[in-house]
């Protein structure tokens, strides 16, 4: 069953636990509607559960879906794994990410999951009027399409700028006057670190960031240097905007609208996230028509729930940062990073050898991926790269060495070993 998420008796956890009851009801609802789909009617039975069977009462005995449930199924079924739950004429979009995972909406789900990044990105801070530079992907990934229309349901006006282009973004804000901006924490103070070396400061007022696991400081580093307010929220592409902070900058809310659980890391069992005992955020869209979300596994970690009142207002838990990663999948520079993609590409050229994932952050604070593979310098090393770096859509380097742990894990994340507090 659920961990309750607040033991408080006063009326903010009593508000919070009704919604949770409300939340789960839905969940429930959704559930069962998802159970005539091939792929989950599969899995329910595999753990036991008819789709009438299932109730708030029996809902822990369902299964957990994996970002690799996704991509084995995608592959098994093509193109959608046998979980579309809509004729395809019915689709408004269909968005590609590496594995492949093809992930379909309708336009009512476009519309709540945009819905989602605007409340999220309003209580940041954003208001009409603002002008944002907007700077995610907007080819084949959902990130870009659906922030952009939520700014447009805010009354944000809104440049496209995209991802990369340092100098194209520097230009164009300094001469629109753009004081908003929308970013992932490394791309933005790459961008204020040029701009202060250049002696030509952004006029810059707030900033949105989301989509990596930056250090606890990065907001109160970006006000102190760069005099900019800076709000994070956290997302899911599958499910959209799932908490977000308000101005008050004291954590971020859970949404009310989705079912949100913690498990420990790697296992099925409840637990309540503390520094002790880290919980990964299980996702439950109930709004989803396309494709159904039930019990998605975030591989996001969470240390601690902060359950006594915001000054906003609001009743909903909410936590400071994204601990880590609970498996090995990562976001770099906002995309997922998914080793076994690589093992897709040594065996089509015929390698057998061990290989490692490393991520790193740079000292001008910008992601840096490399893979280390066991062993002397391949023949066509320049196409195993391109290769790897076409499979998981990303540049990186390559390196050889001698020994890699034979038991040990395919990513290595090291974005906040040493950092300063």
């Amino acid at each position: 069953m659920l961990k309750k998420a607040s033991g408080r008796d006063d009326d903010s956890g009593a508000d919070w636990a009704q919604t949770m009851r409300g939340q789960l009801a839905s969940a429930v609802a959704a559930a069962r509607a998802a159970a005539r789909l091939p792929a989950y009617r599969r899995a329910f039975r595999a753990a036991g559960v008819e789709a009438a069977a299932i109730s708030a009462d029996t809902w822990g005995s369902l299964p957990f879906l994996t970002k690799d449930d996704l991509i084995r199924g995608a592959q098994d079924n093509p193109p959608f794994g046998d979980r579309l739950g809509v004729a395809r004429g019915d689709l408004a979009h269909v968005f590609a990410a590496p594995g492949p995972i093809y992930m379909p909406y309708t336009a009512g789900d476009m519309a709540h999951v945009a819905g989602s990044f605007a409340r999220a990105m309003r209580s940041c801070g954003l208001e009409p009027g603002d002008l944002v530079d907007q700077t995610t992907m907007y080819n084949w990934v959902i990130a870009a399409t659906v922030i952009d229309r939520a700014l447009g349901m805010i009354g944000c006006g809104v440049v496209p700028g995209g991802i990369g282009q340092s100098e194209r973004h520097l230009e164009v804000i300094r001469h629109l006057g753009v004081d908003a901006i929308v970013a992932f924490p490394t791309f933005l103070e790459h961008l204020l670190d040029r701009a202060e070396a250049e002696g030509r400061p952004l006029g810059l007022k707030k900033a949105v960031v989301m989509g990596e696991l930056s250090h606890p400081d990065t907001k109160r580093r970006l006000h102190d240097t760069y005099g900019l307010e800076a709000r994070e929220f956290y997302g899911v592409s599958d499910v959209g905007a799932v908490a977000w902070e308000c101005t008050h900058g004291a954590g971020m809310h859970l949404r009310d609208d989705l079912l949100v659980e913690f498990i420990a890391p790697g296992g099925t069992t409840p637990v309540d996230p503390s520094p002790e005992t880290p919980a990964e955020l299980v996702v439950t869209d109930f709004h989803r028509k396309a494709m159904p979300i039930i019990r998605l596994r975030t591989g996001d970690m969470i240390d601690g729930l902060i359950r006594s009142p915001c000054a906003c207002g609001s009743h909903a838990p909410r936590f400071t940062r994204i601990a880590g990663r609970a498996g090995e999948i990562t976001k770099v520079k906002g995309m997922f990073v998914v080793p076994r993609l690589v093992g897709d590409v040594f065996l089509r050229h015929g390698i057998d050898r061990r290989y490692r994932l490393v991520v790193d952050r740079t000292e001008g604070g910008r992601d840096a991926l490399t893979l280390e593979i066991e062993g002397a310098p391949l023949a066509d090393a320049a196409g195993v790269q391109a290769g790897v770096e076409a499979a998981l859509r990303m540049k990186l380097d390559m390196a050889f060495v001698d020994t890699l742990p034979e038991q040990g894990l395919r990513l290595l994340d090291r974005r906040n070993e040493g950092r300063p507090a």
